[in-house]
């Protein structure tokens, strides 16, 4: 029955089925899940002395008299039904009166509901909604429906109650009779009636607890499953021991407390004898990478292997530089990544395979079926969002359960991590090294243009070198941006005494690498690029960002954009370029301008765009979330990720009906997700 097509319904014709369609309702089951975008309450009736003004309200009035009048402009009829409650007179007008006029009796009273228009004594409603006064079922509270242009909203009222009535009776419950008496939940066939037909606001909220729970609850939980780390798996403990110690003291900075807090929480995972499964949620340069390296330093020191993967050949070399500074020839490192030849790549596999290579640093060509390691203790994934968990479940695989490590400088906001990661174990690096000076962010309008080339030119001629970030490769004939192509030719003729280079993601990656390296250099003084140096690119010498048309960009990658700065002693700058904000855009530009954290700019984006956009949910495949919003149901979601370690809990004891529905979700899991 729940799959059946919506024409089987009295009253949906094939006309009205085809526009119901397009707002995805083709089956019962699609309208028992549509819920309502909001709610109107008719049910207090008001004095038109106490109602505000432009402000929709019930009203009770008697017709005192009906006329017609035709509008000059368009010549249409419209009616005018003089009214009056208790001590006011008042107008209701309509523009369709052939269909309503019949309704209408003077002397008879009726309620009337919509916005109201205050006139000193006198007031007026423009086709209000209305039913006689005897007709009690006015008063309720009624659902609001997403809608397209022929349909209207009476027509899907009716629609959804009757599939719900039809269908409700007979849902079956979908969460275990455990998780319903943990989280204290009304069943799911009393949910979904009174999602549709609200008695009350306390019915309401009660439904609505229990639909938004089981989201949070049901997505936590499949995506647990979906990984696979419902239980830890057993591993080599690996042991602090004195060079570890030695290493730290000589750093030459001092670690900060959050990365000294991180480093506790791993040393414990690793000498825990279970697989470690950390993510390292790190603002822009706050320091992951000697993290990582201190991980891999245990490894090494237990004797076992180590791998570093990174989502770029650039910042994978960045790393494997990074390496051989801090511990010379003492271990063997070697780099995989699609620039090395296959006569290296041949030797080098076979070196990792007997043992003699200790740390493997590279790309995606770590993932190499051939790729085989002898003692695998370490896998760490730089900048994790840009792999998928099957690409990295491949390199933890390798392995006898090799300790897992994730990095991540995207700032995802809180709430969002605890789904994405509610699996894993969370370390957070939210504190800047000593000496880094906040980044002084602003917007730039077109007339004040001038006065940054100014600036511009000063930091240039002070040695330091300076980004310019374009949406588009090329200019395009549909959008009016400025391209890296066109702003690469304006910039030679402004700055014609300094090196200008330019990179984009249509370049092959040995040339992108070449610029880059000049860049690094200090050869090339500007850089014109798109959207490529958004990640880990350490060019301490460049000290100012310009972004522009940076209303084309979302808050969490202007923020990595401007992290490409503000990496070395010297202040840095970040310019903000646009010459048209939209309301949404303007928030985010006022967020960047009064924000550094990249945690607090997560978070805004989660309030600025919702849960369905920000990043993680869409590129992770996550289904949509009807009801539940990530910003403001962060009670529920902590509520249900408690329960969710519970019903784990239980499974691994051997809990039948925890076993029974784990099973049943893993059937759903490949349908639902695209991980």
């Amino acid at each position: 029955m729940f799959n059946m097509p919506l024409n089987n319904l009295k009253g949906i014709g094939d006309k009205k089925a085809a526009k119901l369609k397009k707002i995805g309702l083709s089956t019962y089951r699609d309208v028992l899940y549509d819920f309502p975008v909001r709610y109107i309450d008719r049910r207090k009736i008001v004095n038109i002395s106490e109602a505000p003004d432009q402000v929709h309200v019930t009203i009770r009035a008697k017709v005192l008299s009906i006329r017609f009048k035709v509008v000059n402009k368009s010549k249409k009829e419209i009616m005018i039904l003089e009214v009056m409650d208790s001590f006011h007179h008042g107008e209701i007008v309509f523009f369709s009166p052939q269909y309503i006029q019949s309704f209408f009796k003077t002397n008879e009273l009726y309620y009337f509901f919509g916005k109201i228009e205050k006139m000193g004594a006198l007031f007026k409603m423009m086709h209000p909604e209305y039913a006689r006064a005897d007709d009690k079922l006015f008063l309720s509270i009624l659902p609001v429906y997403a809608s397209t242009l022929g349909l209207y909203q009476s027509d899907l009222v009716r629609l959804h109650q009757q599939v719900a009535g039809l269908l409700s009776p007979i849902v079956e419950e979908t969460l275990p009779m455990s998780v319903t008496a943990l989280g204290k939940l009304c069943t799911l066939q009393d949910a979904l009636y009174q999602i549709h037909h609200p008695k009350d606001e306390q019915t309401l909220k009660v439904a609505r607890y229990r639909l938004i729970y089981e989201e949070l609850f049901t997505l936590q939980l499949k995506l647990i499953v979906l990984k696979n780390n419902y239980h830890r798996a057993k591993a080599d403990r690996l042991e602090m021991d004195q060079e570890v110690s030695d290493f730290m003291t000589h750093l030459p900075f001092k670690l900060t407390n959050a990365q000294v807090k991180a480093f506790e929480d791993i040393k414990v995972d690793l000498k825990s004898g279970n697989s470690m499964n950390r993510l390292i949620q790190g603002d822009v340069g706050s320091g992951k990478t000697i993290l990582a390296f201190l991980t891999l330093l245990m490894a090494l020191r237990n004797q076992k292997q180590g791998v570093l993967m990174a989502p770029t050949a650039i910042l994978a070399r960045q790393h494997y530089e990074s390496f051989k500074q801090y511990f010379g020839e003492k271990y063997k490192v070697e780099i995989l990544d699609s620039g090395v030849s296959a006569k290296e790549k041949k030797r080098v596999k076979a070196d990792i395979e007997l043992g003699t290579v200790d740390v493997v640093i590279g790309t995606h060509a770590v993932l190499e079926e051939d790729v085989l390691f002898k003692a695998l203790g370490v896998v760490i994934t730089d900048e994790q969002h840009r792999f998928g968990v099957r690409q990295r479940t491949i390199v933890s695989q390798k392995g006898d359960n090799p300790h897992v490590l994730i990095m991540s400088a995207t700032p995802i906001p809180r709430t969002l991590s605890l789904i994405l990661y509610g699996d894993m174990d969370v370390s957070i690096v939210d504190e800047m090294p000593a000496g880094r000076k906040p980044i002084k962010t602003h917007f730039v309008r077109p007339s004040k243009l001038e006065e940054m080339y100014v600036f511009i030119r000063e930091k240039l001629e002070a040695s330091r070198q300076v980004y310019f970030v374009c949406p588009l490769v090329e200019d395009s004939e549909t959008l009016d941006l400025t391209s890296a192509t066109a702003h690469y030719e304006a910039l030679k003729e402004r700055f014609h005494d300094f090196n200008v280079g330019i990179v984009h993601g249509k370049m092959k990656t040995k040339e992108k690498d070449l610029i880059m390296e000049s860049f690094k250099r200090n050869e090339i003084n500007i850089l014109v690029s798109t959207t490529v140096i958004e990640v880990g690119i350490n060019v301490p010498n460049a000290s100012v960002m310009v972004i522009l048309n940076s209303e084309r960009f979302g808050l969490s990658q202007l923020h990595q954009l401007r992290g490409r700065v503000g990496r070395g002693d010297e202040q840095s700058y970040c310019f903000l370029l646009s010459e048209k904000l939209s309301k949404d855009a303007k928030a985010r530009i006022e967020t960047m301008v009064n924000e550094t954290s990249g945690f607090e700019i997560a978070d805004k984006d989660l309030e600025l765009r919702g849960s369905g956009e920000v990043f993680g949910v869409r590129q992770h495949g996550l289904p949509e979330l009807k009801l539940a919003d990530l910003s403001k149901h962060k009670k529920i979601l902590l509520e249900a990720q408690k329960h969710v370690k519970i019903v784990i809990a239980e499974y691994q004891l051997g809990n039948t009906e925890m076993i029974q529905y784990i099973d049943k979700l893993r059937l759903e899991i490949n349908e639902t997700f695209t991980l």
